[in-house]
């Protein structure tokens, strides 16, 4: 359900759950009048008239509940607010009980409106925000971008310093001002374009197809390598995917158990225990793993082998790190060279597991392949190797290709698709210069270029793209 600007929306913005301070935020037109009667000293009209930023702090009293509580309200005026409306913020304790009646109270509160004939009626203009309504009330506000909004969710979901950081540089507008870049030279080459169409009968060449198709092609170079399509995979806010793989019995799940330091995954003297696979997150260094065990691959041919088998596989395929994990007791074999062969990932590491006894596996007798990448001794019994293994999971991210330096920008979903929705109308447009069809046509297309970029700053903008970008929030932001 949508509501209007026009309302004043209040929610509690801090986590649920018993805390020493809680946070309710309020915002909209008059938002002062709401604070009338729970909050002394009583002169709301001092609070309301004082401009900029104010604090208070005394005590709220709730007369129902006969309830009298220390607290500080935080007073921001429009337009110098986050939402660039009105904005009280209450500041007490995290009761959960205590938030619930203060909530009522604020929400049971509006103000009389006597009509000619003497009735009175009570106009109630107070509700609960709608999921992230107070970061998009600042963007309808003209606050912030839209993709700044966008980074607001990032910047809460952060996990590490690393993926805080490339969260602010977006907040700050890295991403608009980059794409505002691409949008000018676009509506500079639409604008020539056009004009080079008022002079197509006077052999008047305003700026040629060639030219046109040149253009195109650095603004689609320039916009693969912001996207990051071609390049290296950034990590999301979800951490490098890392995957266990290997044969069954390998000591997969266990030594999974043991870098969580908990049993996550079901182990047993069974061959095959996993059938499924599992997920945990893990921060080593400050770097965020989203660790995935696997089941074992086995040449078995029954339906839950195979099942089994595929989701192996579907891991495998958009795994930023592989620790291709062996048992060091049994000797190679040529499934599990050729399994190795198959990963198609840049970041591998050999986990040569086991090492606690009698090894028939060793660096010296691993195939060529394999010496390639990282080769790690581990035993889950005695601990062995596995601080190695965490620095050298570690070094292989910092140090190949797997990306997670600040500067680099941090898309959502939506943005990606539409930066590739533009990337396909500048291929279409080339692809018609080729075929020499007319410059209305251009025109027309590259128009469309430029509006789909508006979508990713937010000056292109409907219902549905808000619905998208603010149905992640939580309430309170």
């Amino acid at each position: 359900m949508s509501f209007g600007l026009n309302d004043c929306i209040l929610a509690i913005s801090t986590p649920s759950g018993k805390s020493f301070r809680a946070i309710i935020r309020l915002s909209g037109k008059d938002v002062f009048s709401y604070l009338r009667g729970i909050f002394a000293p009583g002169d709301i009209g001092k609070i309301a008239c004082e401009k900029g930023f104010n604090s208070y702090h005394s005590n709220i009293y709730l007369e129902k509940e006969q309830v009298n509580i220390p607290a500080s309200i935080y007073t921001m005026r429009s337009p110098n607010s986050y939402t660039r409306e009105d904005v009280v913020e209450i500041h007490t304790f995290g009761s959960p009980p205590l938030l619930e009646m203060l909530m009522e109270t604020l929400l049971s509160s509006g103000e009389d409106k006597t009509d000619k004939e003497g009735n009175v009626e009570v106009i109630r203009g107070l509700r609960i925000a709608e999921p992230g309504e107070f970061t998009k009330r600042a963007f309808l506000n003209g606050r912030i971008s839209l993709a700044e909004a966008e980074s607001v969710m990032h910047v809460i979901r952060s996990r590490t310093d690393s993926e805080l950081l490339m969260s602010v540089a977006n907040m700050k507008g890295k991403l608009t001002e980059l794409m505002h870049k691409i949008q000018e030279e676009l509506v500079n080459l639409c604008a020539r374009t056009e004009a080079a169409i008022d002079f197509y009968d006077q052999d008047i060449e305003l700026i040629s197809s060639g030219g046109i198709k040149k253009e195109l092609e650095q603004l689609k170079e320039r916009l693969c390598m912001v996207s990051g399509e071609g390049q290296k995979p950034i990590i999301s806010h979800y951490g490098v995917k890392t995957v266990f793989i290997g044969l069954p019995n390998a000591g997969k799940s266990s030594l999974f158990n043991k870098l969580l330091d908990r049993s996550r995954a079901i182990v047993t003297p069974v061959r095959g225990t996993t059938r499924d696979t599992l997920e945990a997150d893990m921060v080593i260094e400050g770097v965020n793993l989203r660790m995935r065990d696997t089941a074992g691959v086995t040449c078995g041919d029954g339906e839950l082998e195979s099942l089994a088998a595929q989701r192996t596989y579907g891991s495998m395929d958009d795994a930023q790190i592989v620790l291709f994990v062996v048992d060091g007791s049994v000797p190679l074999c040529v499934q599990q060279i050729e399994l190795f062969d198959s990963i198609t990932t840049r970041n591998k590491i050999t986990v040569i597991n086991k090492a606690d006894i009698k090894q028939n596996v060793c660096y010296e007798n691993l195939p060529s392949q394999m010496k390639a990448f990282p080769v790690v001794n581990t035993s889950v019994h005695t601990g062995e190797g596995l601080d190695r293994l965490k620095k050298t999971i570690v070094s292989e991210i910092l140090e190949s290709s797997v990306d997670i330096s600040a500067s680099d920008i941090v898309f959502t979903m939506r943005q990606k698709m539409v930066i590739g929705k533009a990337i396909e109308i500048i291929g279409q447009i080339s692809d018609s210069l080729a075929e020499d069809v007319g410059y209305e046509l251009i025109a027309m297309d590259l128009r469309r270029a430029v509006d789909t970029i508006g979508e990713v700053t937010g000056e292109v903008v409907t219902d549905d793209i808000l619905d998208i970008v603010f149905s992640t929030f939580c309430v309170g932001k």
